[in-house]
C-alpha cells in the first residue's frame, strides 16, 4: 500500500454531520467523497407532505421535502450539521416515484421508454432547526425506445424499485439513455459538487485538517 495516498476517509469535518436521508445512493455519495457522517432519517410523512404541494415547481417541492427531513432531525440534534436531500423524477408534469415493486416499476419503464424526462435533486443545510442553505438541479434525461422484453430482463437484473424513475444510473440503468444534460451525481440523488463546495466555504471541511 502507498504510504503517501491521502485517504479521502480521513475528512473530519470541523462540526458533526448528519445526512437526514435512508437514501442508499446518497450515503454512498458522502462516503466516496471522504466525508466523515453519521446517518439518521426523518420520520416526515411525505405523502402528507406531497399533497399539500401540489401545484407547486417541482423545483420547489424538492427543496421542501428535503428540508422538512433536515429540519427534524436538525431539532433533535443541536449543535451538528445537517445534510437533507430528496429527489423528483418528473415526465410531462407527472411524478414518478419510487416504484416500490417489481410491477409498478416495469409500468414506469414503460411509460418513460422513449421520451424526455427530468430529475430533480434537492439539498439543504440546517443547523439547530434553521436552514443555512438550500439548492436544487435538474437533469436532462433522454431514455432509448426500449422494447418490453429490455425493460422486464433490466428490471429482474437490478431490482430499481427503490429508485426514482425505477433505475439506477450508476450501474446498468445508464445503458437505459441516449444522453443526459447534467450531472450523475444529480442523477444518483444529490447534486454533490454544489454541497462540498458550501461545506468547504462554510470552514466546515477541507483537506489541510483532514489527512492522517
Amino acid at each position: 500500500m502507498n504510504s503517501n495516498k491521502i485517504l479521502l476517509s480521513s475528512i473530519s469535518p470541523s462540526v458533526p454531520i448528519i445526512l437526514a436521508s435512508g437514501s442508499e445512493s446518497r450515503r454512498i455519495m458522502l462516503e466516496d467523497a471522504g466525508l466523515d457522517f453519521k446517518v439518521s432519517s426523518s420520520n416526515v410523512d411525505e405523502d402528507i407532505l406531497k399533497q399539500q404541494m401540489k401545484g407547486m415547481p417541482f423545483e420547489k417541492q424538492v427543496v421542501k421535502l428535503a428540508s422538512a427531513k433536515a429540519e427534524e432531525v436538525s431539532i433533535k440534534n443541536q449543535d451538528h450539521i445537517v445534510i437533507g436531500g430528496d429527489q423528483m423524477c418528473v415526465c410531462n408534469n407527472t411524478i414518478f416515484d419510487k416504484p416500490g415493486s417489481i410491477e409498478k416499476a416495469i409500468s414506469n419503464l414503460q411509460v418513460l421508454s422513449g421520451t424526455t424526462h427530468y430529475q430533480y435533486s434537492g439539498v439543504c443545510i440546517f443547523k439547530n432547526g434553521e436552514s443555512l442553505w438550500e439548492y436544487y438541479e435538474a437533469v436532462e434525461m433522454n431514455m432509448h425506445k426500449l422494447s418490453d422484453e429490455e425493460i422486464i430482463n433490466y428490471v429482474k437484473l437490478e431490482n430499481p424499485i427503490h429508485a426514482a424513475g425505477a433505475y439506477k444510473f450508476e450501474s446498468l440503468g445508464c445503458n437505459l439513455f441516449s444522453s443526459v444534460n447534467g450531472s450523475s451525481y444529480t442523477i444518483r440523488g444529490m447534486p454533490l459538487l454544489p454541497l462540498l463546495s458550501k461545506l468547504r466555504e462554510m470552514g466546515l471541511i477541507n483537506l489541510e485538517q483532514s489527512i492522517n
